[in-house]
């Protein structure tokens, strides 16, 4: 009976850490989709508005770095409500009055909010991974895909409210950041305080292979590399190449959103048994052409929304079960300084080669850059296997 009880406590306290982590991500998602309108009403290229963006991804995630290796003996979770009401800064960004310093606005707002995101997730990740009554593979990919769900739905938030009632209507969405401490504080979550040295886990308690870190860093960038081109390149190209609404852009990446937290949310329970590794290479391998399919079909019917979703039940799980597997990897590092360096590190590296296609953009079209996704699953998939074999070697 208290076996159940602290378990049911648990899953309250995960709970409370996803919806906090959604609502943050909310922010980092409402930008992307409403490229279009802010450079017809700023007059800022969309190279330009592509840079911004990847600047509060950036920041969002780059910030993680040293909020993992500076905090990890608070127990209570102010800085992620804090961090929440911070991120909610980006709603702004669209809003500001259309004059010369626009663009210098944009980018203060998009560090800002940055700075707020960059709090919730190695501190919320260190919570999750204080739950133990829970599967560290569900519990990670529980909190890991809510906050893509919440990077989704922002999309679909901020594509709906701006065809409708305009940019300004965005600012509206900050009310959702005071919500996100309520079920903090209801739930009792505390975060587990770390030693000075890392203390080994054990991994064979679930099974988990121990990954050299620099791998699994690796892998995790790659695939967030991808899942970043997706969500800002894809709801503009849908809109200004495809020809699709506002709405429909937002609610195609919304769907992909859904699919990946179904599916991230199935293969984190199933990995213990089906080995980590084999589901990370199989969803990688059937994700590559799954997305060359939709990106085929896109252009020609509203149908293959369908088959965005389905790729997203397919191969999102590949990063939180980065993540799940960063907590035991081959590391000197403190926990929290893995979730940092992992959660934040590897999108840094996603904003960093978004800076990079931005300026190609305009010269090539959104629809080129975005078979980049594809070949980054098949990389993914090609670093697993060989971290496999070599796995397999050392026995």
């Amino acid at each position: 009976m208290q076996n159940s009880s602290v378990r049911s406590r648990q899953w309250r306290q995960l709970f409370a850490l996803t919806f906090a982590h959604m609502i943050a991500d909310v922010y980092v998602g409402l930008i992307a989709p409403v490229l279009i309108p802010m450079r017809d009403r700023y007059g800022i290229s969309l190279a330009a508005l592509i840079v911004i963006t990847s600047l509060l991804v950036f920041a969002s995630n780059i910030f993680q770095i040293p909020v993992g290796h500076l905090r990890a003996t608070w127990t209570r979770p102010w800085l992620i409500w804090g961090g929440v009401l911070l991120a909610g800064v980006s709603v702004f960004m669209p809003c500001l009055p259309a004059t010369p310093g626009s663009a210098a606005g944009m980018a203060a707002l998009a560090v800002l909010s940055g700075l707020g995101v960059a709090t919730v997730h190695p501190e919320g990740l260190r919570a999750v991974h204080g739950l133990d009554a829970i599967s560290s593979s569900l519990s990670t990919a529980v909190f890991m895909v809510a906050g893509f769900m919440g990077f989704s739905g922002g999309a679909l938030l901020s594509a709906t409210l701006t065809e409708h009632f305009g940019l300004e209507s965005l600012m509206g969405l900050y009310l959702l950041a005071p919500l996100a401490g309520v079920p903090l504080v209801l739930s009792g979550v505390r975060l587990p305080v770390e030693a000075a040295k890392p203390v080994p886990e054990a991994p064979s308690a679930e099974r988990t292979p121990s990954v050299p870190f620099g791998t699994l860093f690796a892998m995790a960038a790659v695939l967030a590399t991808c899942s970043q081109i997706q969500g800002t390149l894809l709801p503009s190209y849908l809109h200004e190449e495809a020809g699709y609404s506002l709405s429909f852009s937002g609610l195609s990446f919304t769907l992909f959103g859904v699919g990946g937290m179904a599916g991230a949310v199935l293969w984190g329970a199933l990995a213990p048994r089906l080995g980590h590794l084999r589901v990370l290479l199989a969803t990688a391998l059937v994700g590559a052409p799954l997305t060359a399919l939709y990106l085929w079909l896109a252009p020609q019917t509203k149908g293959a929304a369908a088959v965005l979703a389905f790729t997203g039940f397919i191969v999102y799980t590949g990063f939180p079960l980065c993540v799940a597997l960063a907590r035991y990897a081959d590391s000197s590092l403190r926990v929290s300084q893995r979730m940092g360096l992992i959660s934040g590190g590897t999108w840094g590296v996603a904003a960093v080669v978004l800076w990079i296609i931005g300026p190609i953009a305009e010269r090539t079209g959104l629809r080129l850059l975005l078979h980049l996704i594809w070949i980054g699953y098949l990389a993914a998939a090609a670093m697993t296997l060989f971290q496999m074999r070599r796995a397999k070697l050392d026995q």
